[in-house]
């Protein structure tokens, strides 16, 4: 994700543009509570330049899905490794800062802080690899796809490999459909 030869490729906010909806296929990383059937819905673009979204997930052993609405900002990270000598800067931005369900606590109150999630790769109109420098000792991997029933492309699948390893922890299973059905149901408090 540091190799500007890449940059075409890591427009967020095309990937938002084109997949108003992200579902968590798998990643590298386990949690205590291993949220289940995580996808995330972005509203329209603010005049401040955000997106409100809406983060939706099961826990285990629940049959219903959780549901958080926060703030999407996007932002540019740095390259971390110099051009010629100098730094490059990004032409658009490659992150999402949003804040982060925290699957390890316990509480219901469990939205601790903010986090930055670069782009990797993304296929703008089926899936995109999403680094969570949260996890894995600030390597883990997100792979997300457009619907809950589409595959990564093969160069998704290859850049995932290539930056993430091969451990695919699913998080999209066949129930989630379901879930995602029954929470559809639900009148939720506004």
């Amino acid at each position: 994700e540091s190799d500007p030869t890449y940059e075409k490729f890591q427009h967020v906010e095309d990937v938002i543009e084109h997949q108003a909806t992200l579902y968590m296929l798998y990643r590298t990383y386990t949690t205590d509570r291993n949220y289940e059937c995580q996808y995330i819905q972005f509203g329209s673009k603010s005049a401040t330049d955000t997106y409100p979204a809406t983060l939706r997930y099961r826990i285990p052993g629940k049959y219903f899905m959780e549901r958080k609405e926060v703030t999407v900002t996007l932002t540019k990270t740095a390259y971390t490794k110099p051009q010629d000598g100098r730094p490059k800067q990004r032409t658009a931005p490659n992150a999402l800062v949003y804040t982060k369900v925290d699957e390890d606590e316990e509480d219901d109150e469990s939205i601790k802080g903010s986090h930055t999630y670069p782009l990797i790769y993304a296929d703008p109109d089926i899936c995109a690899v999403m680094r969570d420098s949260t996890r894995d000792g600030g390597f883990g991997c997100e792979m997300y796809v457009s619907s809950s029933s589409t595959q990564p492309s093969d160069v998704c699948k290859t850049v995932y490999a290539g930056s993430c390893g091969n451990v695919k922890n699913n998080v999209w299973d066949t129930g989630c459909d379901q879930a995602l059905e029954d929470a559809d149901d639900i009148v939720w408090d506004e």
